[in-house]
């Protein structure tokens, strides 16, 4: 990340927009470290290729103690990064909302698990009891939930969504998902449906995928050959958060931990990938924060 500066005064800018809207009031002694601290810290976790929170405790202790004094208790230091989790969700969403406004010559839509264990263990798995159900795709079973993307020909993050391992990909598409998407949308043969290319075309969203066997050949256009050539960079996409970025957290302990380790990398990676180097400025996100 260029400048982690630049990353901790946005940050610092959009939390306290956030809160001075709220109208909780706070309960209780004031937090050691504050919301920007603990989200800065999640997203360095994600640059830094941390794995748990209690080695990226443990990686503070060591060479940050002096840049976030003074360090709270393990405890207070986990449930503060928990604690996280709602502005994550709001950071991602307002990234992704910035990208869309973009002029994107296309869009690549897929999906990826996000498995919280094994397939066998699923009845063991009780903190995600409820949330979590089991899925398929080309490596098997597995019991957790998915992760869907809309990426833009740069391969920045233009939408998000995460389900139940069971959902269908064809089925995400629709409502705040395919929110401001126009053109072209390339995908695998999951999203091969045509109803719904029926009901994307309404909102002039063209599909494109490939035929499956079972299928009668058509002939093929070269703009379609084209755009099915670079359905694979949002594979490099899925990649580069799961691998380089640690998306995939075996090791939580809760649901607010598994989601945020998730967010927190898909706002690394977007803060890493962005090509307008201003993207961070407070103004610019003005008109999609509540009034």
């Amino acid at each position: 990340m260029k400048n982690i500066v630049e990353v901790y005064c946005f940050i610092d800018n959009f939390v306290k927009r956030i809160e001075s809207k709220s109208t909780k009031s706070l309960v209780g002694r004031k937090s050691a470290l504050s919301k920007t601290d603990y989200i800065t810290l999640a997203i360095l976790k994600q640059e830094y290729g941390i794995k748990t929170t209690k080695q990226l405790y443990e990686f503070v202790q060591s060479y940050m103690k002096k840049d976030f004094p003074p360090l709270p208790s393990y405890q207070q230091f986990n449930d503060g990064i928990k604690s996280t989790f709602r502005y994550f969700v709001i950071i991602v969403w307002l990234l992704a909302k910035r990208t869309r406004k973009k002029e994107a010559k296309y869009h690549i839509v897929d999906s990826s698990p996000l498995p919280v264990c094994n397939n066998q263990y699923r009845f063991l798995a009780k903190v995600f009891k409820g949330l979590a159900r089991p899925g398929k795709n080309l490596n098997g079973w597995f019991w957790g939930f998915k992760l869907h993307l809309i990426i833009n020909q740069d391969m920045e993050i233009e939408s998000i969504r995460i389900s139940d391992g069971s959902m269908h990909d064809i089925d995400a598409l629709e409502r705040d998902f395919i929110e401001g998407i126009r053109g072209w949308l390339v995908g695998d043969k999951g999203y091969i449906g045509q109803r719904k290319a029926q009901e994307l075309a309404e909102k002039d969203i063209r599909l494109v995928t490939r035929s499956r066997a079972n299928m009668g050949k058509k002939p093929a256009l070269p703009i379609h050959n084209y755009l099915l050539s670079k359905r694979q960079a949002i594979e490099s996409t899925f990649s580069y958060l799961k691998h380089r970025l640690s998306a995939l957290n075996g090791y939580a302990r809760s649901a607010e931990g598994f989601f945020v380790n998730v967010f927190a990398a898909i706002v690394t990676y977007t803060l890493k990938h962005k090509k307008n180097e201003n993207m961070l400025l407070i103004q610019d996100f003005s008109m999609f924060l509540i009034s």
